[in-house]
């Protein structure tokens, strides 16, 4: 049964991904490596596929899961471009859409083993 909740926890999500993903955002924690940006990129595009998956409903099969890990994966090259472009402070980066895709994937065979093991 879909969560009525899940919906707009996605959107909030994702709403929120675009205004930090479009704004300068100081004064982020460190762990004290040179790719820590990397890693939240990797999180926040994990979390990204995980909300919508349950916002769409989990059970919902292979191919709408593929559909939504392709939603994110354009979502996240998309801000990466759109902050090389169009946005005066951010800079686009190649890394940072390869983390957010690596997010993605991650996500994608995390939801689709849970889809396998309900099965």
């Amino acid at each position: 049964m879909l969560n009525k909740l899940a919906i707009p926890v996605a959107v909030i999500y994702t709403l929120v991904l675009i205004t930090l993903s479009l704004v300068r955002v100081n004064n982020m924690p460190s762990f004290g490596t040179d790719y820590d940006d990397k890693f939240y990129h990797l999180a926040a595009y994990f979390i990204l596929m995980v909300l919508w998956y349950f916002a769409v409903g989990s059970g919902s099969g292979k191919k709408r899961i593929l559909n939504i890990a392709l939603a994110c994966i354009v979502f996240g090259i998309v801000i990466e471009a759109i902050q090389g472009k169009l946005i005066v402070n951010r800079v686009g980066d190649l890394l940072d859409a390869l983390a957010n895709i690596v997010g993605t994937i991650i996500a994608t065979f995390v939801v689709l083993n849970r889809e396998k093991n309900l099965s």
